[in-house]
């Protein structure tokens, strides 16, 4: 058991488990992790710290992704289109952060029992890629 799948999953059941002991109704749930190194040790192009395979974590930039958002289901066709869908996540003012999604979020509806949920994302946090200059 690691950070991504393991002590997120955690943490996401307990947070739900307490929303719904709370008589609350989850209507949305985003999830965002990665390797993020001290910023001044994210000198490779990625600006990501390996925690992993990095033969995976490449792989997942090319693979098909899949997840709802306002209940309507976004695909993004493997093949690369991922880079192009980078969210600037601006939740620690001062960090440079941005998130891709992962694989395909939808099939933890039903397992994190948030089918009425309208939005169900999770993702791979990073230090924004700089653009490289001629």
């Amino acid at each position: 058991m690691g950070l991504d799948p393991g002590i997120d999953h955690m943490l996401a059941m307990e947070c739900i488990d307490q929303a719904k002991a709370d008589g609350c109704t989850v209507e949305s749930y985003s999830s965002f992790c990665g390797g993020l190194p001290a910023p001044e040790c994210s000198d490779n192009p990625l600006r990501y710290k390996f925690s992993w395979s990095p033969y995976g974590v490449l792989l997942n930039t090319i693979r098909q992704v899949v997840f709802l958002r306002d209940s309507e289901v976004v695909n993004i066709p493997a093949g690369g289109a991922l880079m192009d869908s980078a969210t600037t996540m601006d939740f620690f003012p001062g960090f440079n952060l941005e998130g891709y999604p992962n694989r395909d979020s939808t099939k933890y509806a039903e397992p994190y029992g948030i089918q009425t949920a309208h939005t169900i994302i999770r993702g791979t946090l990073r230090f924004k890629v700089q653009p490289l200059h001629k």
